[in-house]
């Protein structure tokens, strides 16, 4: 996923990140392995209130019109996403409250805790027209040997992360 919060607790930031689905059969709940963030702010309060591994890149934004495109770096390491929005401005409106709460729990391990919560969201999703991406497979996964089926733009978007139940590990 790749977001720009205009509005959080902790002020306006970009991220890009990768979300583990879950595996039923295996009893494992999803993770965030990977994200990348815009803020020092950010980084702090992921990891410190819900165990996301978060870490502090730039974001190179480019915006006109229906095309968008970012470059994100961190440290020497650079990866670059576009996107071609739709003319249609229609799609179709997404709530947590319809979709089971078990693919929604999100479960993560940081340094030496865990950390449970179930995020909530609604927005309306619109089909993209286009997408590509320049990956660094040494900064995220090797995007380039992924098969790209579809790719949402949602602007109208409302996330809420609640406060994470946080056990030591043993």
């Amino acid at each position: 996923m790749w977001v720009r919060y205009h509005a959080s607790p902790i002020g306006a930031y970009d991220e890009l990140l990768i979300l583990d689905h879950p595996l039923f059969r295996q009893r494992r709940l999803s993770t965030i392995p990977k994200i990348f963030v815009s803020t020092e702010s950010s980084v702090q309060h992921g990891q410190q209130l819900w165990g996301i591994p978060k870490q502090l890149a730039s974001f190179d934004w480019n915006i006109q019109d229906r095309q968008i495109s970012c470059k994100i770096q961190h440290a020497d390491l650079q990866l670059a996403i576009q996107l071609e929005k739709c003319n249609k401005q229609h799609g179709f409106y997404i709530d947590s409250r319809y979709i089971p709460a078990a693919l929604l729990k999100i479960q993560q391990t940081w340094q030496g805790k865990s950390y449970q919560f179930n995020p909530s969201f609604r927005g309306r999703l619109i089909p993209l027209k286009y997408t590509s991406w320049q990956s660094n497979p040494s900064l995220f996964p090797d995007f380039n040997q992924a098969r790209f089926i579809n790719g949402f733009y949602v602007p109208e978007f409302e996330l809420t992360f609640p406060e994470a139940e946080i056990s030591t590990l043993v």
